[in-house]
């Protein structure tokens, strides 16, 4: 007789399957980078949509990258430079990118407050006819702290953004 529950033994290869499709719905149904990866690489001027920090940043000293992006390509592992942050990811079949970074552990002077680690997702907008400029289009999250002797706050600031390849 069953009680409905599932078995000690299905549940966790239900629950692993779960997590496998969901895993290659992301970027186009895969998680692999491209494999004829569209060229990418380059020097970028940003533009980040305007919009105010949120409130648990009142503290924090948030300062908004500025630019430029320099985006370099090995097949569909990318990196790029942001004021001084270096940023690594990956360059999906898609045009979708994701790029990551942190400046934890670059600190030398014990607790600099500002900027820990920021991100870059969106896509790859290839120029379109003769003069056409490639862009990239996307999402910059910013993750930001500041330690006082009451603790360490945190924030986190999203801005749209437009790079267009200079």
């Amino acid at each position: 007789m069953t009680s409905g529950r599932f078995q000690l033994p299905t549940f966790p290869l239900v629950l692993a399957g779960a997590l496998a499709l969901s895993a290659s719905a992301c970027h186009g149904g895969s998680s692999q980078g491209c494999l004829q990866c569209a060229p990418m690489e380059g020097r970028y001027s940003l533009e980040l949509d305007p919009g105010t920090n949120p409130p648990a940043c009142g503290d924090i000293p948030v300062t908004l990258p500025e630019g430029p992006l320099e985006v370099s390509r090995q097949d569909s592992d990318i990196s790029a430079e942001l004021d001084g942050l270096t940023l690594r990811g990956t360059l999906y079949q898609t045009n979708d990118f994701s790029l990551v970074g942190s400046s934890l552990g670059q600190d030398t002077d014990g607790g600099t407050p500002g900027l820990d680690s920021a991100s870059l997702s969106g896509r790859y907008v290839p120029g379109v006819g003769d003069g056409g400029v490639p862009k990239l289009l996307g999402d910059w999250q910013g993750n930001f702290s500041s330690t006082s002797a009451s603790g360490t706050k945190r924030c986190s600031v999203t801005r749209s953004f437009t790079a267009t390849r200079q």
